[in-house]
């Protein structure tokens, strides 16, 4: 696993999405000034059919990278993309090897009014978490505070139509899939849980299971592909740490603790989830962890770390 670099800047909300793409391409990634170096960002010249650079805003939050045996050495990139004029899902290709990435489409909905993360079900299809009804000011803090269930998942279709797949969820933050993408994994913050769902031909998302915390809330989510395994990255303090994302960039004492838990689907229906405590730290590790995935490479496995608001990554030691 090569060094990852996510940089303190007014954007670093939007960094942990880039610890996954640096996992997955073994490349250094870093987010500064709403752009992903190392890979350019392009689109094609409507004209002359050339690759010019991405002449759209690209203020990137969570993001999901998708690929098939069709073609592995093709991936589908989808970002949140907080456009100046609304917010949309930005999709675009990858041939693997080459030095950027080429701008397919974006999507644009008025159900994308506050989407957080995204999770690709093929190369044109997905589902998004919208985290608050309020897309700013002070009655999205308040529907915060309150844990308010007006929070939504959308799903982006083959025929090109937004729906709304599930509603009244306290705010809907990470989404993921499981690996024969059965079940749809969505963290809700609030409440605070994970839920599984079971996606029905339409789109709809079925209640298939349900982890609920005490003392912890789970920010994002991420699936062992090898084992099926969730790993969930989340807050055990979330006063220090609005503290620390607040003080940061000026200099805090702040040190927010952090869990990750594993859940470990369960055929059971009735319990959904076998669930236990992997990591705790007190700040000092890595404040406001909000992402974990596994690396295997032969015969090591460990886990790595990343963090909204922090200039470094963690790896530690993963068992089983």
């Amino acid at each position: 696993m090569v060094a990852i670099a996510l940089y303190k800047s007014v954007f670093a909300q939007f960094a942990f999405c880039l610890l996954t793409l640096a996992y997955i391409f073994r490349t250094i990634f870093q987010r500064i000034e709403n752009t992903v170096h190392s890979l350019q960002v392009l689109e094609r010249n409507a004209t002359t059919n050339s690759l010019v650079p991405f002449s759209q805003d690209f203020r990137i939050h969570g993001f999901d990278i998708y690929w098939d045996n069709l073609d592995p050495t093709e991936l589908t990139f989808m970002f949140v993309n907080h456009q100046r004029k609304g917010s949309a899902i930005s999709i675009f290709k990858h041939r693997v090897g080459a030095g950027f990435i080429e701008h397919v489409k974006t999507v644009k909905s008025p159900l994308l009014f506050s989407p957080n993360d995204v999770v690709a079900t093929s190369r044109s299809t997905f589902y998004a978490t919208n985290d608050l009804r309020h897309k700013s000011g002070i009655l999205r803090k308040i529907e915060t505070l309150l844990g308010m269930p007006w929070g939504h998942i959308v799903y982006y279709g083959p025929e090109g139509i937004v729906s709304k797949a599930r509603s009244g969820i306290a705010y809907p933050n990470g989404i993921a899939r499981s690996p024969g993408g059965g079940l749809i994994y969505v963290a809700a913050s609030s409440e605070p849980s994970v839920y599984a769902f079971k996606p029905t031909y339409d789109g709809a998302l079925q209640l298939a299971g349900k982890a609920t915390f005490r003392g912890f809330v789970p920010d994002n989510i991420s699936v062992d592909a090898a084992t099926g395994e969730l790993l969930v990255s989340g807050f055990l303090n979330t006063l220090e740490m609005f503290r620390y994302n607040r003080e940061v960039l000026s200099g805090t004492d702040a040190r927010p603790a952090s869990a990750i838990r594993r859940l470990i689907p369960s055929a059971d229906a009735r319990r959904r989830f076998a669930e236990e405590s992997i990591l705790i730290h007190s700040g000092d590790l890595l404040p406001s962890t909000t992402i974990a995935v596994v690396q295997r490479r032969n015969n090591v496995r460990r886990m790595v770390l990343g963090s909204v608001m922090a200039d470094h990554i963690a790896i530690c030691e993963y068992q089983q």
